[in-house]
């Protein structure tokens, strides 16, 4: 055998000798890529009660299984069946009004009132009633009603009629809490999103069930490597998707957007009260924080239509993300993210 063929041969066994340390390294230290099982919302036939239901409780924050009765009942009456979730025990029950806004019916106004309108960030999904911003403030702000009207699952343009509806509640000042995904969409554009990992929910690792471990014969190696590429690859394309969504790909969209957000400003006005956009950051990377562009794009659009816009980036920077989630698999602002919220508005409010 040539030196030349030596050498590659020794280099070839070289490479196989360290991918099978590594793959015995691997399997050691357990290394694999996380799965959870899919966190679960369940709703009445009214949608006036819900649950949120989770399978860990790493934080220690959620409450083991349900522990309302008036919930389950509730939910038993609409043939709900929560034995069917044993995989998600750990609970965050939700009560909405009958404006589908969360907590109790209030009475008839009799000060100065407040109303939040949003996603699923404003309605705090995952987070107890009583720990979600809006709740913060109602406490914090003596001298007004504050009105948690955000719902799950509302963009524009169903954002906009979910906010006239909410008029009927006679608000004096209105709180939009813009999330980066709320822009109305085009067919076209809509279409190009993964919904693998949107920054808000990790789909790409919720499985229905306990994942069951693999054949001894696959790699555990190239399971965890090629995990890390596509996630990667996953990542890029939704971080071009949100900076996207208010430039020229969804033009029509975004323009639409700054329509509905502009006369959104406009009813409220006429009532004489006053809209405030509070525009809240995706939590992911908030050390190098990727939609900085995003941010200053939508506020320089509404404030150039006379829109009052608070972005709370600056409240988040610098943050561990993490520490702000409501589950790794669910990235919703969890209950210190909220209370950092409500500090941040209690001065504008007051």
């Amino acid at each position: 055998m040539s030196l030349g063929r030596k050498r590659a041969a020794l280099a070839a066994f070289s490479t196989l000798f360290t991918l099978l340390l590594a793959e015995l390294a691997v399997r050691v230290l357990g290394l694999a890529p996380t799965h959870w099982v899919h966190h679960v919302h369940l709703e009445s036939d009214d949608k006036r009660v819900g649950v949120d239901l989770y399978p860990d409780n790493t934080r220690g924050y959620f409450r083991q299984m349900i522990d309302d009765d008036e919930v389950i009942a509730h939910l038993a009456a609409a043939n709900v069946n929560l034995d069917r979730h044993a995989r998600t025990p750990h609970a965050v029950p939700l009560r909405y009004t009958e404006s589908l806004c969360r907590g109790s019916d209030p009475g008839p106004k009799q000060g100065r009132r407040i109303v939040i309108v949003g996603d699923s960030f404003a309605e705090g999904q995952g987070v107890y009633e009583e720990d979600t911003f809006a709740a913060r403030l109602d406490d914090a702000l003596t001298n007004a009603e504050v009105l948690n009207c955000g719902r799950r699952g509302y963009d524009f343009p169903d954002l906009r009629g979910f906010f006239e509806r909410q008029l009927a509640l006679d608000p004096d000042v209105v709180v939009y809490a813009m999330t980066l995904n709320d822009p109305q969409q085009s067919e076209a554009f809509h279409s190009q999103q993964e919904f693998l990992n949107d920054w808000i929910m990790d789909r790409r690792h919720m499985v229905d069930d306990a994942p069951a471990n693999p054949p001894w014969w696959k790699s555990r190696l190239w399971a965890l490597a090629s995990d890390r590429l596509e996630g990667r690859r996953v990542a890029d394309a939704t971080t071009r998707w949100y900076r996207d969504m208010v430039d020229t790909p969804n033009a029509a969209g975004w323009a639409a957007t700054q329509d509905h957000v502009a006369a959104m400003a406009a009813e409220v006005e006429a009532r004489g009260g006053t809209l405030h956009v509070v525009l809240l950051p995706l939590f992911v990377d908030l050390h190098d924080y990727p939609f900085r562009s995003v941010h200053e794009t939508i506020r320089n659009a509404f404030e150039a239509r006379g829109v009052t816009v608070h972005d709370l980036l600056a409240t988040f920077e610098g943050e561990d993300a993490r520490e702000l989630w409501v589950h790794p698999a669910d990235r919703h602002p969890n209950e210190r993210a909220h209370a950092m919220i409500a500090d941040a508005l209690e001065p504008v409010l007051r």
